[in-house]
């Protein structure tokens, strides 16, 4: 029996000598995004877990700054020289908020527990929204000290990850999307690819 134990845990994709550690599979199970995007925001997901499959979705992802005045949100300019972006919150139902702008209304699902009942705005919420003809997953995140972040995934690409000696392989399709060695430091995932090319990404 113990040998047939091993023999599983052998298979298994962190199976490599790197049970601890920043290197380690453990630390690398979750969701993480770009921590650099282009000039339009575009930047990718990855969602590694535990059973060594992959989810990577190349999207926009937007850090915005925030305030609440009342029942307003408010959002920085659209434009470089425009006015603030003011939209109305409101809460029609338990885990259910509506934002209201220019005569538009989306519902959001709030995605986990509450963050803090004396702010009900604070946590992640969910939405679809139409772009191209599909129906698109966008993430609001709302954190605590005026920060929020914005994830729209465009589309989602299943993959298998492997971890062998610190190196970080995963493929999508058959086709191998990360391939390198990697490093948790401060939070932020790092994986050193070919030509030099550093991936680094944050949890969120």
């Amino acid at each position: 029996m113990i040998k047939a134990l091993l023999i599983l845990l052998a298979t298994l994709p962190w199976a490599s000598g790197q049970q601890s550690g920043p290197t380690s599979a453990a630390n690398l199970i979750g969701r993480w995004r770009s921590v650099e995007t282009s000039k339009g925001g575009i930047g990718a997901v990855y969602q590694f877990h535990s059973d060594g499959t992959v989810d990577f979705s190349p999207g926009a992802i937007v850090e915005i700054p925030y305030r609440v005045e009342g029942d307003q949100l408010i959002l920085p300019p659209a434009t470089t020289t425009g006015p603030e972006v003011k939209s109305v919150l409101s809460w029609p139902r338990d885990r259910v908020m509506r934002i209201a702008m220019l005569g538009v209304v989306t519902e959001y699902q709030r995605q986990g527990g509450p963050v803090d009942p004396r702010d009900p705005l604070l946590g992640e919420w969910l939405t679809f929204r139409e772009m191209d003809g599909r129906q698109m997953p966008e993430e609001m995140f709302f954190y605590p000290d005026g920060k929020g972040l914005l994830v729209i995934r465009f589309t989602t690409q299943l993959g298998r990850y492997s971890l062998t000696d610190g190196r970080l392989v995963a493929t999508f399709g058959g086709q191998v999307g990360l391939d390198g060695t990697f490093d948790i430091t401060d939070g932020v995932l790092s994986i050193n690819r070919s030509r030099g090319r550093v991936t680094k990404l944050v949890r969120y």
